[in-house]
């Protein structure tokens, strides 16, 4: 069987259009395997909490323990995404809302230190700030923004990975309100 030569182009741009949709199609639910299995493996093992980060502001370190009757949202950012700089607004936000109850630390992800001054100095946000590159790859966390929600004893109650949404933040507003001290 033959195919007319007029027909070749078309034949050809429908093959493509079919070959680009499975190679989408792919890649999309291949991210959405490995943002769920990584979520499954980090509330498995959790030792984020144990991890000591250093702060970018001062020369000691802190970790997720040491706040042991708060809760801890661990926040990995960078300021090249936009998902994360607008992220910080939001935070800084729930952490108004909550003030004592909740500690957010931002873990800075790709930033030399200058430049991590330079924008928390810019954007004089109410959180610890710590350098994270070293976790977010020790860990294999697959994007920023990525957040991490621990309850007062260190639990680990949320895990997101990109933007915050507003439902989002309700889902975390509705764990800390649903949790008294």
């Amino acid at each position: 069987m033959r195919l007319d030569p007029k027909y070749f182009n078309p034949f050809l741009a429908i093959v493509a259009v079919i070959a680009a949709s499975f190679i989408a199609y792919a890649t999309i639910r291949n991210s959405h395997n490995k943002q769920s299995d990584f979520k499954e493996q980090i509330v498995k093992q959790d030792s984020l909490q144990t991890v000591y980060w250093i702060q970018t502001e001062a020369s000691d370190s802190i970790s997720i323990a040491d706040f042991d009757n708060h809760f801890v949202l661990l926040q990995f950012w960078s300021n090249w995404s936009d998902a994360s700089v607008s992220a910080h607004q939001n935070l800084a936000d729930l952490k108004g809302e909550y003030g004592r109850r909740l500690t957010v630390i931002a873990a800075s992800v790709g930033l030399q230190k200058e430049e991590a001054l330079s924008y928390i100095g810019k954007h004089k946000l109410p959180f610890y700030h710590v350098a994270g590159s070293r976790q977010f790859s020790s860990f294999t966390i697959p994007g920023v923004p990525a957040h991490f929600l621990y309850a007062p004893g260190g639990t680990l109650e949320y895990v997101s990975l990109g933007a915050l949404d507003n439902n989002q933040i309700d889902s975390l507003k509705t764990i800390i309100d649903g949790s008294h001290e």
